[in-house]
């Protein structure tokens, strides 16, 4: 079920892949100097833009029934930390070592003993710094997971919250210092926005379901390209462009697809099922794989647009390892400690048991 939802997963962690390959790798002089592809990727930041809202949308989704139900926090807060920390961890062990061994490998902050105890525990910073560096949206995932679980814990109370939460939020230029600028970013609004999506599809049937979703597609990708070719886009406009559009997006792939009018290849939703993998992995491996090329200087013999698509998918084949030989058995761990959850939140929790 909502198969649609998983594919776009997957083209939301390979935009960031994208973005990785060509912006941070391949342009640095220290590799190839520039960019295959010229400017085209350069919005593929925005992945994480999708990520933010699907959260939203799966969190209400699957738990608004929860709230008011502090019996259910325990569950909730399980299934979470089993999701992020556990395979997220063994990248980290991995990742933490080699800057002590082989410093010119980082910038330098990864040393310090207080940014690797937050990146660790997914604890923010001021500058965002971490040692697993895509580990900085994942703080955010984990601040917006805690604050939805205030909603379980006593759903009067979390209402509160939330509404005070959206109002300072909407007025984040007035935060410029941390922790508010953290607490309060723009960032959070994609989640508001999945938020707001369930709520509606909850109590509305969507019209012409594959038109809205074309329309979020068009909006999303409309974004991404005039911020690619044209001019860097302010935060609130990242947030009408990639939020909303991703918003209308997932509205209209939920509707289209409980309707039975769209059913995407099993391949994507099989990398949409690895897409956490994908995001964890992706730029060690593709800085290993560059540096392997420049030592082996196969560079000036392979083309460079070819070279990136060999490293791109190169990349995504490791992640795909990862998740068959460490994730998937961890979330299979985790799920027989929680067999005794009842039956019906289980087989919600089967049906979206990679989309949170």
């Amino acid at each position: 079920m909502l198969n649609s939802l998983q594919a776009c997963r997957a083209m939301a962690a390979i935009l960031v892949v994208l973005f990785h390959a060509s912006g941070s790798i391949f342009a640095l002089p220290k590799y190839f100097g520039h960019k295959p592809f010229g400017p085209i990727f350069d919005f593929g930041f925005a992945g994480v833009d999708f990520f933010f809202v699907l959260s939203g949308f799966i969190m209400m989704h699957l738990h608004a029934k929860d709230f008011g139900q502090p019996r259910a926090l325990g569950s909730y807060l399980w299934k979470r930390f089993s999701r992020i920390y556990p395979p997220y961890w063994v990248v980290f062990a991995v990742i933490l070592p080699v800057y002590f061994l082989v410093p010119q490998f980082g910038i330098g902050h990864e040393r310090e003993p207080n940014i690797f105890l937050r990146g660790l525990f997914l604890f923010p910073h001021p500058q965002s710094y971490q040692v697993v560096g895509v580990a900085w949206t994942l703080v955010y995932e984990v601040f917006f997971y805690l604050l939805f679980g205030v909603l379980i814990l006593n759903g009067q109370v979390g209402m509160s919250v939330f509404a005070v939460w959206t109002v300072c939020v909407c007025a984040y230029p007035w935060f410029d210092s941390y922790p508010w600028n953290f607490l309060f970013s723009y960032l959070h609004l994609r989640f508001l926005l999945g938020m707001t999506v369930a709520i509606l599809l909850h109590r509305w049937q969507i019209p012409v379901p594959r038109l809205t979703a074309g329309v979020g597609v068009a909006i999303f990708f409309g974004t991404g390209l005039f911020n690619a070719y044209f001019r860097p886009l302010t935060a609130l406009e990242q947030t009408l462009g990639y939020g909303l559009g991703s918003a209308v997006m997932v509205m209209g792939l939920v509707q289209a697809e409980r309707l039975g009018l769209l059913q995407p290849p099993r391949w994507l939703v099989y990398l949409g099922d690895t897409s956490y993998s994908i995001y964890l992995i992706h730029f060690p491996a593709l800085s290993l794989l560059a540096k392997v090329t420049k030592a082996t200087q196969l560079d000036l013999y392979v083309p460079s647009s070819i070279l990136f698509c060999l490293h791109v998918i190169a990349a995504v084949g490791v992640s795909c390892v990862f998740h068959h030989a460490v994730e998937h058995p961890i979330h299979a761990w985790a799920k027989r400690c929680f067999r005794h959850t009842n039956t019906p939140a289980v087989a919600a929790d089967d049906v979206f048991r990679k989309a949170a």
